[in-house]
């Protein structure tokens, strides 16, 4: 009888789950606000550092926000920029919602300025509290001539099945790639802003105890 009320709780709870979307859950995701540049909450594993510039009247898309500074790539991946976040530890899922499964995608508007061709890679790195690890790549190859010589917003989705961990962490990474190496120091990457974390999930209610 126990067994039958608990699979008729857990049936009532997959039919009336509500899909939520967290919004963008990463930090500072505009790199400043008004004309301040700032990398606040961001890091990278490069010894370069972080390479930013201000909000110049650069060619956004209607309903982009421009406010804020840029990133401003260099020709080497090891000018990467990220950021880490637990899903649960950070308060954005419950475990149990966490355990159901959900979809993370991860976005930027990236401008290829130049006529040069870069390839610029948005990445996720899935770490689990049993230290399994997956990761989701989208590489981005333009120039100026080829994508329209202004800012567009590139996502990838990495999509995570139900499972039994206690915590999820994931790495929003962005970094970039000058064929050849004759800018490997010098800004002819793309810029890029406005970086985003948004993950999809079924909302599950607290237990009324009572009715339990």
């Amino acid at each position: 009888m126990i067994r039958y009320l608990i699979a008729l709780l857990l049936l009532s709870f997959s039919i009336n789950a509500e899909t939520i979307n967290t919004g963008n859950i990463l930090t500072n995701p505009t790199f400043g606000t008004g004309n301040t540049t700032t990398t606040t909450g961001w890091s990278t594993s490069g010894d370069d550092g972080i390479h930013t510039h201000g909000e110049w009247g650069f060619p956004y898309q209607t309903g982009m926000d421009d406010t804020g500074g840029v990133l401003a790539f260099e020709g080497h991946e090891e000018d990467n920029v990220y950021q880490d976040v637990d899903l649960v530890g950070d308060g954005h899922l419950t475990q149990p919602e966490m355990n159901q499964g959900f979809t993370s995608t991860m976005g930027a508007d990236v401008w290829f300025w130049n006529n040069i061709e870069n390839t610029f890679t948005l990445k996720q790195t899935v770490t689990s509290s049993d230290g399994s690890v997956s990761t989701q790549v989208r590489e981005i190859t333009g120039t100026s001539s080829t994508t329209g010589n202004k800012f567009t917003n590139y996502t990838n989705q990495y999509i995570q099945g139900s499972n039994t961990q206690t915590d999820i962490t994931i790495r929003a990474e962005v970094y970039n790639e000058t064929a050849g190496t004759a800018y490997d120091n010098s800004h002819r990457g793309p810029d890029v802003d406005n970086v985003s974390l948004n993950i999809g999930y079924q909302y599950i209610p607290p237990i009324n105890e009572e009715t339990q």
